[in-house]
Formats: structure tokens, C-alpha cells, sequence
């Protein structure tokens, strides 16, 4: 999808294994959400829009928590507009395209489960499960989603940001999971509250410290102290932000994005493949994005076998991604498997048409040091000769 993208999450936490799209029994359906994502990814949120089911939607954000009757006047009327804002907001920054794939689809008769995935800039990823309802024709309608890089369901996201417009005290309490706090600790979020809303992080830190540890703790303060500091060049904070998270809520799969992307940027690569084993399992679906970085964080670690063992499933569940034999020929050459090398080099010549000359080769520090090995000259050698 082309910079269009964002959105939130928490349809189901149900592990209910998803079919592969290819296995769908309903090719109808499968077809008609495919052609949204495939709009999506031409630059147009048309389809997307068309396909929402209106009234199912705004029934869960207006009964998600107490909205005052001014806002929730004017939801119906400002629907298209709020949707995709809060869709395009919800991904993480990229510097080109954002791209959707259907990774998996099920049909349970007049209902679906889709799982789609976001891929931004620098190997980012978003997730998005989909909860569909599907007519006798195949018509899909889209009635909620949840966003595991924003850790939320759509509509429960959706009914926080109108929170945030106008937090009255009864709002407020809403959110919280402790509905005893007391009057003062209700004003500090309400004013944790707009600070989110009007971005100002100065203001929203300073309430933030002044708080005390078990409101902290509540979940919305959680998020609200991670998004805020995913946006904040502070990178301490953000650290206490990470383990906020990750003692609060343990084998959270709604948390495990932000946690998977702070550990792989801070070299903990051990707990990133726990995390996105956490992932895996929230999601229902094994795919090829989370084995390769599985298989990147491995052989970080210098675990050559794992990392052949993740990237090699990567190309198995998902053979028509590119990243993973991208994954599985640096794997490989890292472990001096030049002719398992060839055979990944041979697809991505085959399938994805590259053309990996030395001089291609020679650009990338993970690949150069297969010019010089007889595997590989004999194998470019039969490839020009064909």
C-alpha cells in the first residue's frame, strides 16, 4: 500500500489457527477481500471504506466507553473521514510504500477471519486480523479489526481518541480497570488524556512522573506512555517505556510488535525471538516476515542453526516472499553453506528476477564473501552458459 496505511487491533485473542488464503473454502470471499487489500496497495481507500459495515462498527465504538452525546452526534455524519484517519495514523513511519498481503483467510459460512500484513520501510511490519461478515454472493463486509502494532481493537481505539477529545471524569473512569481510584488520580489521567491529544509530550511526561506506581500500571497508561515515547527522541525512556510493558503484560501478543522492534534495534535478539513466538501464537499463523526475522535475530546471536532452521520455514510457509530467500541465502553464506547458497540464489534469480552477479554481490557485506568461493563461480559460470 502506497504510504496510505495505519490502524489498531484486538479482534480475538482465540488462537484459532488460520487456513493458508489458498486453502479458503470460499474463493468468493478470499477474492472480494483480496481486491480491498489490493486497493489499498494501489493508493485508494475507496474499497476499504465501501466494505465496512457502518452500523456494526459504530455500534462497538459508541458501546466501547461513555463518548459524550456532542462527539457522538457527529460520528455518523464524519465516519468516512475519522476511519481513515485513524487507519493512516496507526502504521509505523516509512519512506516509501506500505504494502498489504493477505497472508491467511477463513471462512466459517456468513463470517471470515482475515489476517493481513503491513510491510513499511526497513523490514517494519503491522498486523491486522480482520473480522468480516460474508454475504451469499461472497460480498465481505468488514466489521472490526485488531491492530497488533498499535496492541488495541479497532473500535476500542477509535472510542479512546474520542475519549481524549473531551475527557470528562466518567469517560475517564471508563478506561480504567481500577474503577475506585480517586478523584485526583482520575484528573491526572484525564490530563495524561489531552496531553496524548494535543501531542504535547513535555506536558504528558511531566503528568506521567508525577504519577503513582500502581496507576502506572493500568493498561491505557501503558499504551499511551508507549506511544508517546515511540515519538520522543529519548531513548532511556523509551527503554523504561519496553519494560513497562513487557512486566505488566507477559506473552501479550497485542504488546509484542513495539517489544520485537526495541529489541532488535538494542541487540536483544533473544528476547525478540521470544516475542515473536508471542506473536505467532496471538496470530494464529506462522508466516515468512516473522521467521526471517527470527532467522536475522539468530544469526545475530551466532546461532547458524536456528537461523537455517527459521529461515528455511520461511521459504516453506510463504515460498512467494522474497525476503525470505533473501534470509535463507545470507543465512547460509554466513555459515559457509555455499552450496545450499547456490540453491537459494537460484530462486531468487527464478522466481524474483534478480540478476546476482559479483558485481551485484559485491554491494552487499553479507554476500561478497561468496565471489570468491568455487560454488558459487561455478554455479554464475552454468547460469551464463545456459
Amino acid at each position: 500500500m502506497k504510504r496510505l496505511l495505519a490502524i489498531v487491533m484486538a479482534l480475538s485473542l482465540v488462537t484459532v489457527p488460520l487456513l493458508s488464503a489458498a486453502q479458503s473454502n470460499d474463493e468468493y470471499a478470499q477474492g472480494s477481500f483480496r481486491a480491498v487489500i489490493d486497493d489499498l496497495n494501489n493508493n485508494s481507500f475507496k474499497s476499504f471504506q465501501d466494505a465496512i459495515d457502518k452500523d456494526a462498527l459504530l455500534g462497538r465504538v459508541t458501546g466501547a466507553y461513555l463518548i459524550e452525546a456532542e462527539i457522538r452526534d457527529q460520528l455518523s455524519s464524519l465516519f468516512d473521514e475519522w476511519v481513515q484517519e485513524l487507519f493512516v495514523e496507526s502504521f509505523p513511519p516509512s519512506q516509501g510504500e506500505i504494502v498489504g498481503t493477505v497472508v491467511a483467510f477463513e471462512s466459517y459460512g456468513d463470517s471470515a477471519r482475515a489476517l493481513v500484513r503491513y510491510e513499511s520501510s526497513g523490514y517494519r511490519f503491522a498486523y491486522h486480523v480482520y473480522e468480516l461478515t460474508v454475504e451469499s454472493n461472497g460480498r465481505i463486509g468488514i466489521v472490526d479489526w485488531t491492530d497488533y502494532y498499535r496492541g488495541e481493537l479497532f473500535s476500542k481505539e477509535a472510542a479512546e481518541s474520542f475519549v481524549r477529545t473531551l475527557p470528562t471524569q466518567e469517560a475517564t473512569r471508563q478506561l480504567l480497570e481500577n474503577k475506585s481510584v480517586d478523584d485526583g488520580q482520575l484528573f491526572q489521567v484525564s490530563e495524561l488524556l489531552k496531553a496524548t491529544r494535543d501531542n504535547s509530550h513535555a506536558r504528558f511526561f511531566s503528568i506521567y512522573d508525577a504519577m503513582e506506581e500502581p496507576l502506572k500500571s493500568e493498561r491505557v497508561v501503558i499504551r499511551l506512555n508507549l506511544q508517546m515515547t515511540q515519538t520522543w527522541n529519548d531513548r532511556a525512556r523509551l527503554g523504561r517505556a519496553i519494560e513497562a510493558v513487557a512486566t505488566n503484560f507477559p506473552n501479550d501478543p497485542l504488546f509484542s510488535q513495539p517489544l520485537i522492534e526495541f529489541f532488535i534495534v538494542t541487540s536483544q535478539f533473544d528476547r525478540a525471538i521470544t516475542e515473536l513466538e508471542t506473536l505467532q501464537k496471538g496470530l494464529g499463523v506462522v508466516d515468512g516476515a516473522t521467521e526471517t526475522l527470527k532467522a536475522t535475530a539468530a544469526m545475530a546471536l551466532g546461532d547458524m542453526q536456528r537461523a537455517e532452521e527459521f529461515a528455511q520455514n520461511a521459504t516453506q510457509v510463504e515460498p512467494d516472499l522474497e525476503l525470505a530467500w533473501w534470509s535463507l541465502l545470507r543465512v547460509r553464506t554466513a555459515a559457509e553453506d555455499y552450496a545450499g547458497a547456490t540453491e537459494a540464489m537460484t530462486q531468487l534469480e527464478d522466481q524474483f528476477g534478480h540478476l546476482l552477479t559479483p558485481q551485484k554481490l559485491r554491494r552487499d557485506r553479507f554476500l561478497r564473501g561468496l565471489i570468491d568461493q568455487q560454488e558459487y563461480k561455478d554455479w554464475r559460470a552454468a547460469r551464463d552458459e545456459a
